[in-house]
């Protein structure tokens, strides 16, 4: 069932018990109150002519003679048509309009209603109208007065119902836009025309959608860049491979060590680069394993400077070790942490100018330890401080593949950081050159 017609259904409901609930007790209550005000009217010329019949009684000590009183009774009981009886303090009837119970023992039947006649505190009589009166403007009045709330619930129905309708309408006008646009997207369309989101809860979901639709053609557009970068990434190596190849296979090149050299190296860049995009895939699906154990980041510091040393001496340059002394120790992959190191000092290699320095430094405070890699070279431009870290980016376009990796380790590096619970930042220095921080909590598990 769609939801306007639930909306309708539950709103028709609600208004129908309602309105039921109304006129059924609005009717009792009307109806009892109604009869018994109109009864008590309507008895008041049997109270009168009780009260004559008692002055009778009081002034003639017996009924003799009450006849006169009942045949003609007076105004007020002219205006009912009702057959009386006077019964006695013996149960014998003693006048009767009708003239047929004279002299008989009364015996009340279901519809009598009897006034006591009094003199005194003694009961001396009592005076009985022994037909039910005929219907009377009570019955009328509240016939009329439920053909009225009948028509009014009526009323009140269909109008309440046609603000359902109107409700229920806007209520999921929106739903079914936003529900189209959802179909559409899923069948590929992009550039959507979305309805304005209200302030309602409707509104956030439209919201939380335009939302996710600029998420998803954000990844997927990484994705294609990604998938070009690799292909690019490929290429290149393949290229040489094949060349080369091509070279040896036609005797251009004689079949020497020196001439396997580049096949190899460019085998081995189609390795690392594999790799790299394995690790990636694996971070990203949280299933990258992580062999944890107490680990010095002292140690590793030092040992990852001294593996690159004779690369910046190559270079001119000079690596300075800053770290704090009495460090803690951290539960942590260390060839992973390795791995990050070494991934931060290659890039500070490749951009750090002749002459310059690269500085690694450790301190701590009470939940954490930072590791930060400074260089001398140009820094990073502002608005890729947080787009370095993105897979295949490159600050200097210009640079060419060969000199400049495969384009993940920053984004390798970062992932690694989040893996061990840390995370991994860049900024520039304000003396000149780029700062890489990796945060490490002392307590990871």
């Amino acid at each position: 069932m769609r939801l306007a017609m639930k909306v309708l259904l539950a709103f028709g409901l609600l208004l129908l018990t309602t309105l039921a609930a109304v006129v059924f007790f609005t009717g009792r209550t009307a109806g009892r109150e109604m009869r018994g005000t109109l009864s008590q009217i309507g008895m008041m010329p049997n109270a009168l002519l009780a009260r004559e019949l008692g002055a009778y009684y009081n002034g003639h000590h017996s009924w003799e003679g009450v006849e006169s009183v009942l045949s003609s009774p007076g105004p007020m009981a002219a205006m009912r048509n009702t057959h009386w009886l006077l019964v006695d303090e013996k149960g014998i009837v003693v006048a009767d309009t009708g003239g047929a119970m004279v002299g008989r023992t009364f015996a009340s039947s279901p519809g009598d209603a009897a006034i006591p006649i009094r003199e005194g505190n003694q009961t001396v009589g009592q005076l009985v109208t022994q037909e039910a009166p005929p219907p009377g403007p009570e019955e009328l009045l509240l016939v009329a007065v439920n053909r009225a709330m009948l028509l009014a619930a009526i009323t009140a129905g269909a109008v309440g119902l046609a603000i359902a309708l109107l409700l229920s309408q806007s209520l999921t006008s929106p739903l079914r836009q936003l529900t189209g646009a959802m179909q559409r997207f899923a069948r590929g369309e992009r550039n959507l025309q979305l309805p304005s989101p209200s302030g309602d809860e409707v509104g956030d979901l439209t919201r939380s959608f335009r939302g996710m639709m600029t998420e998803i053609e954000r990844q997927e557009q990484l994705r294609k860049e990604m998938t070009a970068d690799i292909a690019h990434e490929l290429r290149n190596p393949l290229s040489v491979v094949q060349a080369n190849l091509d070279a040896l296979a036609d005797g251009v090149y004689p079949l020497t060590r020196e001439n396997l050299a580049p096949i190899r190296e460019s085998a081995e860049l189609l390795d690392r680069l594999v790799e790299d995009l394995r690790t990636l895939e694996l971070a990203d699906a949280g299933q990258l394993a992580l062999e944890k154990s107490e680990v010095d980041l002292s140690k590793l510091v030092h040992r990852v400077a001294a593996r690159f040393t004779p690369r910046a001496e190559s270079q001119s340059l000079r690596i300075e070790l800053a770290p704090e002394p009495a460090l803690p120790t951290v539960q942590a992959d260390s060839q992973r942490l390795e791995q990050i190191l070494g991934n931060l000092m290659d890039n500070a290699l490749r951009h750090t100018p002749g002459g310059g320095t690269i500085r690694l430094g450790l301190k701590s405070d009470a939940q954490s330890i930072f590791l930060t890699v400074e260089d001398s070279g140009p820094g990073i431009p502002e608005d890729q401080l947080d787009l370095i870290f993105e897979r295949f980016h490159r600050v200097d376009t210009a640079r060419s593949r060969s000199d400049g990796g495969t384009g993940l380790g920053l984004a390798i590096a970062r992932k690694l950081a989040e893996a061990h619970g840390g995370s991994l930042r860049a900024e520039n220095r304000p003396e000149g050159g780029a700062r890489f921080i990796l945060s490490l909590p002392l307590t990871n598990s």
